[in-house]
């Protein structure tokens, strides 16, 4: 009986001393995009590029991102996914859309018609891809590839959590297509600890060009061989 009490002693400590050495946070790791007066800042895609391997344990690897187009617009204006995942585009119009990149890692132009409603695409390799529609030309909207599962999207605060974060230096990368920096992005070095709740704010010092104005300047529908 003492035997078996002592391997179920090792047994545990021998867990513990194995999950010490690839501890994930439990804690939410809350970055917060700022700009010039400290305002938060909405919309701002932010992703995590660790210093080192560690564990994606616990992020969701397979949730997925649609691009939809509703009302003549592209819904998100900005999304981002990880290199290697698959986009799925979703015409939610009773009308044609014609989707293409108008430059980006991957080119692509396809009909997207109401009755076929979605196209997939696989994005391999990481990068910006601007996109547009031939039939709307107004329309026009973002996708970001990054080459990390920890990313996310601002919201009206100028806050992204990431709760699965393990120990390490990570190189914290702010990105909006409207950014008046180099790439489009800012990027500072930051320690996450994941046994604490940290709030990092990211300041952005820099000015954004205005966004496209998302409408038609009349009604005119030209369809022809759509």
């Amino acid at each position: 009986m003492v035997l078996k009490l002592t391997n179920v002693v090792k047994h545990v400590l021998l867990s513990c001393t194995l999950a010490g050495l690839f501890t994930v946070s439990v804690f939410a790791q809350e970055i917060n995009v700022l700009d010039q007066n400290g305002k938060g800042l909405e919309n701002m895609v932010v992703y995590l590029l660790p210093k080192h391997s560690v564990s994606a344990e616990g992020v969701d690897n397979n949730k997925k991102a649609e691009v939809h187009q509703v009302d003549k617009q592209f819904s998100p204006y900005i999304t981002v996914v990880q290199k290697g995942k698959d986009v799925v585009f979703v015409n939610e119009d009773d009308i044609t859309h014609h989707i293409y990149s108008a430059l980006g890692p991957k080119r692509f132009s396809f009909k997207l018609r109401t009755e076929q409603q979605q196209q997939i695409i696989n994005f391999e390799q990481t990068g910006h891809v601007s996109m547009g529609c031939n039939v709307h030309d107004w329309m026009s909207g973002h996708l970001l590839v990054v080459d990390t599962p920890f990313y996310g999207i601002t919201d009206k605060q100028g806050r992204v959590n990431f709760d699965h974060i393990a120990d390490d230096e990570y190189q914290v990368v702010v990105w909006h297509p409207q950014l008046n920096m180099p790439n489009n992005q800012i990027s500072e070095t930051r320690q996450l600890v994941a046994s604490q709740a940290q709030v990092v704010p990211i300041n952005v010092v820099a000015d954004f060009d205005d966004i496209p104005e998302q409408r038609s300047l009349d009604e005119f529908e030209f369809l022809e061989g759509y």
